[in-house]
């Protein structure tokens, strides 16, 4: 099996602070999400994983450099989804046939035992492609499982047979008020993606869609959380489940301090090593202060991730907000739901 990564994306609802660092190498607790995405695919029991890349390829070759199992594909034009997967293919990197390809995004953190068994599913769905599936909201449009086998439930079971089993999916279609959406995860036979052009395409549009329409695509609920990173708001909900042990990846060396108060115990602050924190400042988590960051005296951080060699002055104040690599904030000033970038890399 083949893991491909999607990490192509300009980040724009991140900006200004992707305009610096490539949405994938934002790292929500010390580890950057393109890190997770591979771990969690070569968890799954992927040969290999194959990364797309335009927006900061460069620092996402440096990135991964010196990984043998791992493989970065350079977009000169941005392809999308479903032209990223069709230039792979006629590269050569994705098999060919029943070979399986198991698809997730730089940006979605997930349970690599969900994508080990999306992986799993394929075969005994007996389908050219399975989806990941999730509770959907008012905002996504409905999926819904028919006549999906027993023990399979809908959102409240969150996917789990009773007893606590794994729901095994089914065949799935469009339904405004379906419960499911697609977790933006998938598992497919490279076969499927042979007569694709390389060209700018999502995936929905030239694949999963006519799957559906076809009454040919499969799905499977996931058991685990998934978090879409891809705005301030959800990677500040991703570093605040990370720290709280939501997925199971390790963190990097350094503090994870918590601490209780009448009672109750408080959001965890991670300080990884080579982090200072003066005596004096006051850190509520969740917050993650990453390697060579330092806040000042008299500085608060709260809901924050404070990037590697940021600086938070003396007196300044940092609230839901995200300081990129190297990113300072004078002494006295305010961060309030801000994405601050630090300077643009050298070179």
């Amino acid at each position: 099996m083949i893991g491909f990564c999607l990490a192509a994306g300009a980040g724009s609802r991140l900006a200004p602070l992707t305009r610096v660092i490539p949405k994938p190498l934002l790292a929500p607790a010390g580890r950057p999400l393109l890190d997770l995405a591979v771990e969690a695919l070569l968890a799954a029991g992927a040969a290999r994983v194959v990364v797309n890349a335009h927006h900061g390829a460069e620092q996402l070759a440096a990135q991964l450099a010196g990984r043998p199992a791992v493989r970065l594909v350079r977009e000169p034009v941005l392809l999308g989804t479903g032209g990223g997967l069709a230039n792979a293919t006629r590269l050569g990197l994705l098999g060919d046939g029943d070979d399986p390809v198991l698809v997730t995004c730089a940006d979605h953190v997930v349970d690599p035992a969900d994508l080990a068994a999306l992986a799993a599913s394929l075969r005994r769905l007996d389908a050219p492609m399975v989806v990941g599936l999730v509770p959907s909201t008012a905002a996504t449009f409905g999926l819904r499982l028919e006549d999906p086998p027993a023990g399979t439930r809908p959102p409240g079971g969150g996917g789990r047979a009773p007893g606590g089993g794994r729901g095994t999916g089914g065949r799935v279609v469009r339904d405004p008020e379906g419960p499911w959406d697609s977790a933006g995860a998938y598992v497919l036979r490279a076969g499927v993606l042979r007569d694709l052009r390389p060209v700018p395409s999502t995936l929905d549009a030239v694949v999963l869609g006519p799957l559906l329409e076809r009454g040919e695509l499969a799905g499977l609920p996931f058991r685990g959380p998934v978090a879409d990173a891809g705005t301030l708001h959800r990677l500040l909900g991703a570093s605040a489940g990370l720290l709280d042990g939501r997925w199971p990846y390790d963190l990097p060396a350094g503090a994870l301090l918590t601490r209780t108060r009448h009672g109750r115990t408080e959001p965890p602050v991670l300080a990884v090593a080579g982090a200072t924190c003066h005596e004096t400042a006051t850190i509520a988590g969740p917050v993650v202060l990453d390697a060579g960051s330092r806040v000042e005296a008299g500085a608060v951080v709260t809901r924050a991730v404070v990037g590697p060699g940021a600086v938070v002055g003396a007196g300044a104040r940092v609230v839901g907000s995200v300081l990129g690599p190297g990113a300072v904030l004078a002494p006295s000033e305010a961060a309030v739901a801000a994405l601050l970038p630090g300077p643009p890399p050298l070179g």
